[in-house]
């Protein structure tokens, strides 16, 4: 059996690095199916065509996000139309399995791996008939337009730990280049925008052995100068990032290396303590979603968050030398744009490493989104997925509109502010490491390249 995990992304992301959630399900069936030949992939329905000619997959796994959802529902034609069976998972159907088309034999509902595993033994076992599959659960199928039948849920997976590394060498990861790891999935927290805590409802945690483990294995096949731990909120259990410190410190390859971190907090989580254990293992860069520095919009995206303890934050990280990247969010339905002055006013004198901005945005599953279909927003029959492009690029069709005081060309003039205010921000960081880079490029001139070509690369994707 071929099996072909691809990520729909656009044109210009061709096979380029996957996400760790297929590189999670692969490894997982490598393990548990050996005879079972799996391929990744990424791109746009067009590419993906490309690739299933090419390897003649039995199975095309298709995962996407809401605003790759349209590209989603192309590909999926295109593999039906080559006679390949088709799946289709990711946070988007979880949240939206009404949304499934007949050329969508299964959707999977929520995490990928058990269910993926008995889809494909029920696939080995007795082919490709749908009904064959309404037992597993998990999974979605469509009975008829906007009917979609699914089966009881599926529990979560524990311990996390059972689950292999991701196949990162299917994950198009170059040697010397940054990588990411998730080392827990869900939050603690429920933000009325945030698609991933609808999606995992609870948290759970890797051991820090585990973690660590992952963190040798990268490290001795990819040699990276820069790691980026990308769970929703890595600090969740302070003992956990204790023992992870400390089993990092016992590493000699980890400890020695000139290799950086980046971590995800949370402003009401910053203490000294959290700041010298990071600094301790060598963090590079503390990543917070500030969202806003009004109160009532903070309080209306993030509740029991408040301006004052995402001050104390940046005192705290900033005090301990450690990078601070905060992200925020404008277009809040009761923001005024007093409130976003403010927040304007935080980012350009605040001692931000980094700062960017989203306009709100409503993804299915999110308080954001039943909001609006409330309004009238959005009609679930006809909904232009294309536009829940969170990162707002100028194209004026892009974006739901949320905001009740303020008009779109207002808040898209706030919007590229932000932007000249980031980009003034990379300007002066490129230009303060370059010391650093001279020094590094006499030691090790091919290194350095590697890693300069990295950075400029990520810069360009807005992830430093």
């Amino acid at each position: 059996m071929r099996l072909l995990l691809a990520e729909i992304a656009p044109a210009d992301q061709r096979d380029a690095r996957l996400t760790t959630g297929l590189g999670y399900i692969a490894a997982y069936l490598r393990q548990r199916i050996p005879h079972v030949e799996v391929q990744m992939t990424k791109g746009d329905p067009a590419w993906i065509e490309r690739r299933v000619r090419e390897y003649q997959p039995d199975v095309v796994g298709l995962s996407t996000v809401s605003q790759y959802y349209y590209m989603a529902v192309e590909a999926a034609g295109i593999c039906q139309h080559c006679g390949t069976f088709v799946i289709i998972g990711g946070h988007h159907i979880s949240a939206l399995p009404g949304s499934m088309t007949p050329d969508m034999d299964l959707g999977v509902i929520g995490e990928g791996e058990d269910t993926a595993l008995d889809i494909c033994r029920t696939f080995l076992d007795k082919g490709p008939h749908r009904s064959a599959f309404a037992a597993i659960p998990g999974v979605a199928l469509l009975d008829g337009p906007g009917q979609v039948t699914t089966s009881q849920p599926r529990p979560l997976h524990k311990p996390l730990d059972e689950f292999p590394f991701p196949a990162r060498d299917l994950m198009h990861i170059r040697r010397g280049e940054s990588v990411g790891i998730i080392t827990s999935r869900g939050c603690l927290y429920r933000c009325v925008f945030c698609a991933s805590s609808a999606f995992w409802k609870s948290i759970r945690f890797h051991s820090a052995e585990y973690v660590v483990a992952e963190v040798r294995e990268v490290v001795e096949r990819y040699q990276p100068s820069h790691i980026y731990f990308w769970d929703d909120l890595f600090v969740a259990d302070l003992k956990r990032v204790q023992e992870i410190v400390r089993l990092l410190q016992s590493e000699p390859l980890l400890h020695r290396r000139r290799l950086k971190y980046s971590v995800t907090c949370r402003a009401n989580l910053a203490t000294d303590e959290l700041a010298r254990l990071l600094k301790e293992i060598n963090v590079a860069e503390v990543m917070l979603g500030f969202e806003s520095m009004a109160p009532e919009p903070l309080r209306y995206l993030k509740p029991h968050v408040t301006v004052e303890q995402n001050r104390n934050a940046v005192e705290v990280f900033h005090r301990h030398g450690l990078n601070i990247t905060g992200f925020f969010v404008i277009g809040s339905p009761k923001e005024t744009a007093q409130e976003v002055e403010q927040t304007l006013d935080f980012v350009r004198t605040a001692p931000l490493y980094r700062a960017e901005a989203y306009l709100l945005t409503p993804l299915p599953g999110t308080p954001v989104w039943e909001y609006a279909l409330q309004r009238d927003l959005i009609d679930l029959n006809h909904v232009p997925w294309d536009r829940l492009y969170i990162d707002n690029p100028e194209d004026p069709e892009n974006g739901v509109h949320l905001s009740e005081t303020m008009s779109v060309e207002r808040l898209r003039r706030y919007w590229r502010e932000f932007q000249r205010i980031r980009r003034h921000k990379d300007r002066l960081n490129l230009i303060r490491r370059i010391p650093q880079h001279l020094s590094h490029f006499l030691r090790s001139p091919l290194d350095e390249l590697a890693i300069v070509a990295e950075q400029l690369r990520t810069h360009r994707r807005g992830h430093i």
